[in-house]
């Protein structure tokens, strides 16, 4: 039993230390890029581009908005972790260690109740072999959290996407009661607020960008960065176009969000063709059997009586 407790201890040390150390070295390669790039950044921008969001405390979102900015500041890596936690609609503070206590704490307790398992119910497998299985599987469950978190954040993304044809609808009815675009978006924002406040975020987010004086196509460029929708980013472009050529920006917001509907509507379409391919392997695997079965017992059952009464004796 002590070896055994020597084992779990040291599985968990270097499951710690192997996660101090992969941050820690993510953390170095993080400042590196962002010293080098400091300086063209600041001469582009013309200053720091992410205030320090402390007035940003009017609402009960405040903080996650804040909170929000104080990891794009600090964290250039896309791919960190804290960043895949906004991506997956968590922005509180605290979002990035809960999450690190509750993988450390689930990959601990499926390592202890495999070993259980096989102390208690599969004892003809030797203690070694036992204590390498639930290793493995604490280790493989510690891993599928960021699996799981990934797929969490491209869930979001389609349900962005989804969503992003109503934000120019609602664009559109604001700019033709008469608001500017810019004070159609801030309207547009609140009210998402109320009805979707992760999307409602991301909104307001772009929209204090555009207070701190950004253009409104570079903070839709950012809100497509920060979503991954390509909706976004070609409404930035239609408003350049739209600046650059002089043309209507409400016939141009139109046009394209009619041209949404269709992709929308097209993809659609696209999903339920796709739909008799995917339903042909269950219905082959599950079904036809079955019918195959009931087609043919009778027939089987019959043949067999009248070999039965053919049989002498």
């Amino acid at each position: 039993m002590n070896e055994t407790l020597i084992l779990l201890a040291t599985f968990v040390g270097v499951l710690l230390f192997s996660t101090v150390i992969v941050g820690r070295i993510a953390s170095q390669r993080e400042m590196a890029s962002r010293l080098t790039d400091a300086a063209s950044d600041s001469d582009a921008v013309g200053g720091s581009y992410y205030s320090t969001a402390s007035e940003i405390t009017d609402d009960r979102y405040g903080v996650f908005v804040k909170n929000y900015f104080n990891v794009v500041r600090k964290d250039a890596n896309s791919n960190s972790l804290p960043n895949r936690l906004l991506r997956a609609g968590f922005f509180s503070p605290q979002a990035s260690t809960i999450f690190q206590t509750a993988r450390a704490v689930i990959s601990v307790l499926v390592l202890l109740g495999t070993f259980l398992v096989f102390e208690h119910y599969l004892v003809s497998v030797s203690r070694p072999l036992a204590i390498l299985i639930s290793m493995l599987c604490g280790g493989l469950v510690f891993f599928i959290h960021g699996i799981v978190l990934e797929r969490m954040g491209v869930a979001k993304e389609k349900a962005y996407r989804r969503i992003f044809p109503d934000f120019m609808d609602m664009l559109i009815v604001c700019v033709d009661a008469g608001l500017s675009v810019e004070a159609a978006a801030d309207r547009v924002a609140r009210e998402f607020m109320s009805t979707r406040p992760d999307f409602g975020l991301h909104l307001s987010i772009m929209m204090l960008e555009v207070r701190g004086g950004r253009r409104l196509r570079d903070a839709l460029t950012n809100l497509a960065t920060r979503l991954r929708i390509d909706e976004a980013r070609s409404l930035a472009v239609l408003f350049r176009q739209s600046e650059e050529l002089g043309s209507s920006v409400t016939k141009s917001l139109r046009v394209y969000s009619k041209e949404m509907r269709q992709m929308r509507i097209l993809r659609a379409e696209e999903k339920a063709n796709a739909l008799p391919i995917k339903m042909l392997f269950p219905l082959a695997t599950c079904l036809f059997p079955l019918s195959l079965i009931i087609v043919l017992m009778p027939i089987i059952m019959r043949v067999a009586s009248m070999l039965k009464s053919m049989t002498p004796g």
